[in-house]
């Protein structure tokens, strides 16, 4: 049987633990992947990373830092890991810089398969003939604790003596079956690390479960497979054996033998929900914590006693094999329920339902949620990568997705909420789709989907997740894998077609394409026909100031055209100067001031005034300006409007939250952004009209006016008429408000 990856949460800085005391910056600066996070080496899992970049690029950047960073350090020195390898592919006495870099990619590589169980080293003979020693001498009344220690030891040392062909027969043949009527040993609780419970097996599967358990909300299941019968002479799947009869009556008389303190551990920690602390339950008995450890452990070795040599015990065993069997690898705590009439009635000694007891004692299984899970955390990755792998650029077929969890021993009846419950996967139409965290990898789910353009309204319909249609649009618009394709319709970009700019940029290009002028005629039939637009609407935007009729019945653009045929200069309807919101500084940069919303901390893309985004050299329907920040990079583009892509990681690196004032400014490609501290309750109106431009040093009224006069603007020695009526053409009622009751003495009323 296929082992599972083992440490699938091992960083690259868990390899290379010099790595911990070495300058961030010079790390940064050898290590730094546009793709993986800001200082993946200390904390993202190496199977994170080799999904995102690839296994050989990750192993030549490490090898390429080991080789700048320690040069002189000896290659077992920088990699203590490597000691696992059999044989390395560097000697261990040679230098980093001595090695070269392909050679340490190729000992990285190495590494990477060992650790990811992609190439575990065969047993030697000396260690089976140890397991040979300790099973031929290993007393009857042993623990089952050590028990099931030899019982690894021995899976290893058979899983080593066979060849590749031997071991690849022998897995197929155990997917095809069920796990054995009576486990030997047992897995108890305590035996679990709590990592080792949240996935299923890669390889293993059980038999269907058995009709009458049917999981809820899943697709419909695919045919059975013929592999899964029977084979004469193979022993009997454990779904196909018969449930104990009186599973309640077996297990109370055993624990009717528990005293008081036995029954309220095994209740309120072993078996329950919650499990209360060790603390807690030392308060209750009076003594320590580790006392407390001490009785539960005494309690789970003689569970596993009674399980493994009373004759009630064994039935009880054998009783729970057949329900882990039924579950397959992967269960819902409510099959238990329904899986046997004795499963809800009440242990009366525990005060609790036999399912619990159930459902906590099923071989190499443990209770995560509302789940049942066998194996550990590692299995559970494995397939969240097998199905990301598979339907992470294009919907899966169902049945594609039902052979995935069966690889995994997932059944179909629960494999569209299990794939929902490891990872952000969907079942829609009949197919499994990759959910990501973000609204705009859900739309390209959605339109993979439908392998169609679709209206904005109906993508918003099919992603019924809680987003607005407003924050879900202006993501759509500033990711570049979406296209417009109409007024009101959207795909994807590399599905082709031509894009929709909107009326006056469309009218833009045809112009252009026919040599400077057209015949407005044409030109209202070439949109027309290619686009959901009216006639009328053509003919009204040619009334606009950009365009200009150059003779009867025709239409140019009014301003001249560059000779090598690029665009004009956009000239937008307000300047920076009059634009709301926007102020000039000292030095004559501006800014945009703007009150940072939920969406913004949600990391939604945010519409800008187009005379600041014309300031900044955009235009409608130019390329997307990349602007860089502390916490990243954004991007600016105008196609219907202009917006401004995510900047959640730079509203948090500033630590804005909702309802601050935050003012932007971009400067050779640099944007940065500055918080607003609130303003004192008690701040007279001036000063508070003044902090809105910026300015936070106390001001009288007319102090303010000239103030606010430069900063949007104006010269100075303005009247306070003149610079009220210029704000209000701006917008900028705000000000407007604190400034007449500046100039008037009046306070409003709350």
């Amino acid at each position: 049987m296929t082992s599972p990856a083992p440490h699938a949460s091992t960083c690259l800085a868990d390899l290379v633990p010099a790595l911990r005391y070495a300058d961030p910056h010079a790390l940064a600066e050898r290590l730094g992947e546009e793709r993986l996070p800001l200082g993946w080496w200390y904390a993202t899992p190496l199977t994170t990373a080799e999904r995102t970049i690839g296994s050989p690029a990750l192993a030549y950047v490490v090898a390429r830092a080991l080789r700048a960073l320690w040069p002189q350090i000896r290659t077992r020195e920088l990699l203590p890991v490597s000691r696992l390898l059999d044989a390395e592919a560097v000697p261990p006495h040679t230098s980093a810089e001595e090695a070269g870099e392909e050679a340490l990619a190729a000992l990285v590589r190495a590494l990477l398969d060992r650790l990811h169980g992609r190439s575990a080293p065969r047993a030697t003979l000396d260690a089976r003939a140890a397991v040979a020693v300790i099973s031929e001498w290993l007393p009857a009344d042993a623990p089952a604790e050590v028990r099931a220690a030899l019982a690894v030891l021995r899976k290893l040392e058979q899983d080593s003596a066979e060849t590749p062909e031997e071991h690849g027969a022998r897995d197929g043949a155990e997917r095809r079956s069920a796990a054995a009527a009576v486990p030997e040993p047992v897995a108890l609780p305590a035996q679990r690390a709590p990592e080792e419970v949240a996935a299923p097996p890669a390889a293993e599967a059980g038999e269907p479960a058995a009709e009458d358990v049917v999981g809820k909300g899943s697709e419909p299941r695919a045919s059975e497979s013929a592999d899964a019968e029977a084979q004469p002479g193979s022993e009997l799947p454990a779904a196909h054996l018969n449930l104990a009869d009186t599973p309640l009556a077996a297990f109370a008389a055993y624990a009717s033998t528990w005293d008081e303190r036995e029954r309220t551990i095994a209740a309120r920690r072993i078996f329950a929900e919650q499990p209360e602390t060790f603390a807690a339950l030392g308060d209750r008995f009076e003594v320590s914590r580790e006392r407390v450890r001490q009785l539960e452990r005494s309690i789970l070795d003689s569970i596993a006693q009674w399980l493994a040599y009373d004759e009630q015990g064994r039935a009880f065993a054998s009783h729970l094999a057949v329900v882990a069997g039924r579950l397959g690898a992967v269960g819902r705590l409510a099959e238990v329920h329904t899986m046997h009439p004795d499963h809800p009635r009440p242990v009366d000694a525990l005060g609790l339902p036999l399912r619990d007891v159930v459902a906590r004692l099923l071989p190499d299984r443990a209770v995560d949620g509302e789940w049942i899970v066998q194996g550990n955390a590692a299995l559970r990755t494995a397939m969240a990568n097998d199905l990301l792998a598979a339907c992470g650029g294009t919907p899966l077929a169902w049945d594609e997705a039902v052979a995935v969890g069966e690889h995994h021993g997932v059944r179909a009846e629960v494999l569209a909420d299990w794939a929902a419950e490891i990872g952000r996967f969907k079942t829609m139409d009949g197919h499994m789709l990759y959910w990501g965290r973000s609204v705009n990898d859900r739309a390209v789910a959605v339109l993979s989907l439908r392998g169609a353009p679709m209206s904005m309204e109906d993508i918003h319909d099919r992603l019924a997740d809680g987003t607005t249609i407003n924050s879900m649009r202006n993501q759509i618009w500033t990711d570049e894998r979406f296209v417009r394709l109409d007024r009101n319709l959207y795909g994807l970009r590399q599905w082709g077609g031509e894009e929709y700019l909107g009326i006056r940029e469309m009218i833009t290009r045809e112009i252009r394409q026919a040599g400077g002028e057209i015949e407005v005629n044409a030109l209202v039939d070439a949109i027309c026909g290619r686009f959901d637009v009216v006639p009328a609407s053509v003919r009204t935007n040619l009334a606009a100031p950009e365009f200009t009729r150059t003779r009867r019945g025709w239409v140019g653009l009014a301003t001249e055209q560059p000779s090598d045929g690029e665009a004009a200069p956009y000239n937008p309807r307000k300047d920076v100067a009059g634009t709301r919101r926007c102020f000039v500084g000292t030095d004559g940069r501006w800014w945009y001031r703007f009150e940072v919303t939920g969406d913004h901390l949600r990391g939604s893309g945010a519409p800008v005034p187009s005379g600041w985004a014309a300031h900044l050299g955009a235009a409608p329907a130019c390329e997307p300006i990349q602007l860089r920040h502390e916490a990243g990079e954004s991007v600016l583009q105008w196609r219907t409007q202009p917006v401004l892509g995510s900047i959640r990681p730079l509203m948090e690196h500033i630590g804005s939250t909702v309802g601050d004032q935050v003012f932007l400014n971009v400067t050779d490609g640099e944007l940065s952004a500055l918080r607003l501290p609130a303003a004192q309750p008690e701040a007279r109106p001036e000063a508070r009209a003044a902090r809105l431009t910026g300015w936070t040093a106390a001001v009288t009224a007319s102090e303010a006016i000239d103030v606010i006069g430069l900063r949007t603007g104006m010269g100075p020695g303005q009247e306070a008429t003149a610079l009220l009526q210029h704000l209000g053409d701006r917008g900028d009622r705000d000000i407007v408000g604190l400034l007449e009751q500046a100039l008037t003495g009046t306070v409003p009323v709350n």
